[in-house]
């Protein structure tokens, strides 16, 4: 074969193996699906309603001793009767805000739980304050991984205690607990309980990536939601811009992004949400000084058990071999979660042989990473759960 065919004929493979429009996220995207799922609606799903709502899957008790149901909303894709796969959904928001419900919240309702949280994200996101939004046009993560269902495959969104209710391990235990309930349901939903893959963004990711590497993993197992006789191990993990390493946020901060100092109080400082969701919170406490307590392997510390805590709640400490394919994508330009997180984690997923895709868009925030990016992941996941 000539060279220059066979250059052609490399480039047009590469680009039938990424190229998937996304349905119904964007204007210029086509309606296209894997031929596996042909039997499938044609007509664009993202808008539908839950085909079952408010499911709850666990009962849990936060912190301060009040009780909480958690809840998940699953959406199945018409027009398809056999089980389908399933696309699991960790929202983000900073563990700080957000919930289930996501764009298919009542209006009165989309409102982050923690307002003030949101009130800072808007003024200063530049600071480290949460997002639970893509930041893109009209397109949140919620909304783009939901248009999953158009190929067959169901989606679901599920609750998880915020670092204001609970601290970790909390989070893990309630999406473990969502994982095993969903298997444990499955044929009651019309569910596969053997094609399960999970999805973050920023918080989200970094619970789908603890849930990834820890599954089944008893000391992160906790008995939220019992059924514990079903596993919490999933087959796929897509994971955008997610923190990897908590103890090493500002440090691996690019200055030119954000100021040293700025990391510092986004990452370090008491009121950073890793500091709340280690549970190191108080004044003279924080992420940066359980690092220094590391850095110099003091033992004797009161706090060493939450230096174990926080290497304990970094996915990155966490990977082995078996662990699942995993999917990333990180922004060039994130100012909140530093690229090098996902860098670090894509080089410990080699080092382990784990099957792993990377992407980066140069110029993408910590938000919307634009339509190849998006639409390289859905493909990806979508082949992996249609897989026989």
């Amino acid at each position: 074969m000539n060279k220059k065919i066979k250059i052609i004929t490399i480039s047009l493979l590469l680009i039938s193996t990424f190229v998937l429009p996304l349905v119904g996220c964007s204007k210029k995207a086509k309606t296209s699906v894997p031929t596996a799922t042909a039997t499938t609606a044609t007509t664009d799903q993202t808008s539908m309603a839950a085909t079952y709502k408010d499911v709850v899957f666990a009962n849990v008790t936060n912190d301060n001793g009040a009780k909480k149901d958690l809840k998940m909303n699953i959406f199945k894709p018409k027009g398809v009767t056999k089980a389908t796969p399933v696309f699991v959904y960790i929202h983000g928001g900073g563990w700080a805000m957000g919930d289930y419900q996501g764009d298919d919240a009542p209006k009165d309702a989309k409102a982050p739980k923690d307002a003030k949280a949101t009130k800072d994200a808007k003024a200063a996101p530049s600071k480290g304050q949460p997002t639970n939004q893509m930041s893109g046009d009209n397109a949140s993560a919620y909304k783009i991984f939901k248009g999953i269902v158009n190929n067959g495959i169901t989606f679901v969104s599920i609750d998880y205690r915020l670092n204001s209710e609970a601290a970790f391990p909390a989070q893990i235990y309630d999406v473990k607990g969502a994982i095993r309930y969903i298997r444990a349901h499955a044929k009651e939903y019309g569910l596969d309980p053997d094609k399960i893959a999970v999805v973050g963004t920023s918080a989200g990711a970094h619970l789908a990536n603890e849930l990834a590497t820890t599954g089944d993993v008893k000391e992160l197992e906790g008995n939220e939601g019992g059924n514990l006789n079903y596993s919490s191990k999933v087959m796929a993990c897509v994971d955008f811009y997610g923190p990897t390493d908590l103890l090493t946020m500002s440090t691996e901060m690019d200055p030119s992004l954000q100021s040293h100092k700025d990391a510092v109080e986004a990452h370090d400082s008491p009121s950073a949400n890793e500091s709340k969701l280690l549970g190191f919170s108080k004044k003279g406490q924080g992420v940066g000084v359980l690092r220094e307590i590391k850095e110099k392997n003091d033992t004797s510390s009161p706090y060493w058990n939450k230096v174990k805590l926080a290497e304990l709640a970094s996915p990155i400490n966490n990977v082995t071999s078996d662990d699942p394919p995993m999917f990333i994508a990180h922004g060039g330009h994130d100012a909140l979660v530093p690229l090098q997180q996902s860098l670090r984690f894509r080089d410990a997923l080699i080092k382990a042989g784990v099957e792993n895709i990377f992407m980066s868009n140069s110029k993408g925030p910590h938000g919307y990473q634009g339509e190849d990016v998006n639409n390289a992941a859905l493909t990806w996941v979508t082949k992996k759960l249609l897989a026989k």
